[in-house]
C-alpha cells in the first residue's frame, strides 16, 4: 500500500502513536471520585538493572512497593518530597533543571502541599495547577496540615 493510502486508512507513524500513548497516560491519572485500582498492590520486577514488568502482589493496606516514574503507569502520583530528578521530569513541565531544583528545595525544606511547590524557581501557580494530578504528598513529620 501506497503512503498516500495509508495515510487516508488513518494508520499511525511512531510519532504519532507515541503522542496518542502519551495523551492515554493523562487521561489514566486519577481524579477524585474514580474508581478503585484493579490491582491494589503492583509490584516491579527488575530485569537487568531496570524495570522489566510490574505485577499484581497481595500486600497489607499502605504498602505501596512502586518507586520513580513507574508510579505514574498505575495513576499514582510522585511524591515531590521522595522522587528523584529523573523521575520528577516525566512530569508535565518539568525539565531536567526544574526537576533539580525541586529535589534541593525538598532538602531544605519538605513541600507539605501542592502550593509549596511555588517555592521553586520557575513553577508558578499555572505549572502548580497541571502538577496536581500528577504529585501526592502524604502527610509527613513537621507538616501541619493547614
Amino acid at each position: 500500500m501506497s503512503r498516500r493510502g495509508r495515510a487516508r486508512l488513518g494508520l499511525l507513524g511512531p510519532r504519532a502513536a507515541g503522542g496518542l500513548a502519551l495523551i492515554a497516560l493523562a487521561s489514566g491519572v486519577p481524579r477524585a471520585g474514580s474508581a478503585p485500582d484493579p490491582c491494589p498492590a503492583p509490584e516491579p520486577v527488575a530485569g537487568e538493572g531496570r524495570l522489566a514488568a510490574v505485577r499484581c502482589a497481595a500486600a497489607p493496606a499502605g504498602a505501596d512497593r512502586l518507586a520513580g516514574a513507574a508510579r505514574l503507569l498505575f495513576g499514582r502520583g510522585l511524591d515531590p518530597n521522595r522522587a528523584e530528578a529523573a523521575a520528577l521530569e516525566a512530569l508535565p513541565r518539568i525539565g531536567p533543571a526544574r526537576a533539580a531544583a525541586i529535589v534541593r528545595e525538598a532538602r531544605v525544606q519538605p513541600f507539605c502541599e501542592p502550593a509549596d511547590l511555588e517555592r521553586v524557581e520557575g513553577i508558578g501557580p499555572a505549572t502548580r495547577r497541571a502538577l496536581a494530578g500528577w504529585i501526592e504528598m502524604p502527610p509527613r513529620a513537621g507538616c501541619g496540615r493547614r
